[in-house]
């Protein structure tokens, strides 16, 4: 039941990862470790590169796609504990 929980809780989390990398897929965003060490230094961020917006893209499609494999996942093994499957 715990390893259930916890695939949910990890694909929810993803899930939740990759709707927020999509949402701002377009945008050009950072870090917020990243703005503060540029702020501490006094320097301005380097425009994105096509790797950069690639990965935008990768990181959001692969928080959906491994989202959904571990909600499904984590459901599966609820439902098998509970002998409802």
């Amino acid at each position: 039941m715990t390893t259930g929980l916890l695939a949910l809780a990890m694909g929810l989390l993803l899930f939740w990862a990759g709707w927020n990398h999509w949402r701002y897929r377009r945008q050009e965003t950072i870090g917020v470790l990243e703005r503060m060490i540029l702020n501490a230094a006094g320097e301005e961020p380097q425009p994105l590169t096509r790797l950069d917006w690639f990965l935008k893209y990768l990181q959001a499609i692969l928080g959906f796609v491994l989202g959904s494999f571990f909600t499904f996942i984590g459901v599966v093994v609820i439902l098998n504990e509970l002998e409802i499957l």
